[in-house]
């Protein structure tokens, strides 16, 4: 099989366009949902301003959104086939990366 027909055989393989047509998809899903959480920054700014503790409910919901964030960038990069919510589960808030600093 020559390069020529290997290069036009990946032109008309549609599982990549669906995926490239989803990555576009996910992509403004990414940036709207890096905005909210700039919104839950602000609120959680103003709770400590005016409580001295930050929002449980509104800190459990931004760590989930950054698990979301997290899978979304995964499916953008091609580092996960695993297509992000609501092709999946929401995700958990549990941390899904931790930040280890180097020793």
């Amino acid at each position: 099989m020559s390069i020529e027909q290997t290069s036009s055989k990946n032109w008309l393989n549609t599982s990549v366009w669906l995926r490239g047509i989803f990555m576009l998809i996910f992509g403004f899903i990414g940036g709207f949902a890096r905005f909210l959480i700039t919104i839950i920054a602000v609120f959680q700014f103003f709770s400590l301003l005016l409580t001295r503790k930050a929002n449980t409910p509104l800190k459990i919901f931004g760590e989930s959104l950054n698990n979301y964030i997290f899978q979304i960038n995964q499916f953008l990069t091609v580092n996960s086939d695993k297509y992000p919510f609501p092709f999946n589960s929401w995700p958990d808030s549990k941390p899904v990366y931790r930040y280890t600093p180097r020793s």
